[in-house]
């Protein structure tokens, strides 16, 4: 028995890929259409095609670059008050809604 090459290989893993697919697509057609982007990633796999492949090394070389630092930004803090107003019975008076009772 002759061993196949890896291009027979791929060329008969797609021949059941497409096989797979299409006995799916006569089972249940929805799941089928659910089914086609893993199939069609699968497919392209097997001939070799790494999709995505220059994206992850566009951002491979854009991590590598040295990024620029930034000046740390320091939010202003409002101060503390130094001097806290005493409010007691007049400011609640103040806010009353009704007029205080009388003093007896």
């Amino acid at each position: 028995m002759r061993r196949l090459t890896p291009r027979q290989t791929r060329f008969a893993l797609l021949c059941a890929l497409v096989g797979v697919g299409l006995a799916i697509a006569d089972v249940s057609p929805t799941f089928a259409l659910s089914v086609v982007p893993v199939l069609g990633l699968v497919a392209a796999l097997i001939a070799g095609a790494f999709p995505g492949e220059r994206l992850i090394e566009r951002l491979r070389e854009r991590r590598s670059m040295p990024r620029p630092r930034r000046a740390i930004l320091r939010a202003v803090r409002p101060r503390p008050a130094a001097y806290v107003r005493p409010v007691g019975r007049a400011a609640a008076f103040a806010l009353a809604m009704r007029p205080p009772p009388a003093v007896a």
